[in-house]
């Protein structure tokens, strides 16, 4: 069964995401504008309460972890320097860096 995700059409932000039958359902039964959002759809990522609906790509992208990080192609948030590999650290708005935890 699919799921769908309701949409605050002032910002695009979800309001809620549940399984239907169809689009037609949730809208005559609660109102609101939904869309389609894919469970297990390479290329597409699912939908969560918070979340922001890109109509022009027909995707979601999680909230914004920190006001320095930006949306890749894929719609998913990457920090203005990668995250190091070899260490175990945790993002520092501050900075702007990496820190060891």
């Amino acid at each position: 069964m699919p799921h769908y995700a309701k949409i605050n059409t002032e910002d695009n932000r979800v309001l809620q995401v549940i399984r239907s039958d169809t689009k037609e359902w949730c809208e005559h039964n609660l109102g609101g504008t939904w869309v389609r959002t894919y469970y297990s759809t390479q290329g597409k990522n699912y939908a969560g309460i918070g979340y922001t609906y890109h109509s022009d790509v027909d995707n979601f992208s999680e909230p914004r972890p920190y006001p320095s990080w930006t949306l890749d192609e894929n719609l998913h948030w990457q920090p203005p320097i990668p995250q190091p590999t070899d260490i175990l650290c945790a993002w520092d708005e501050q900075t702007l860096s990496w820190k060891n935890i």
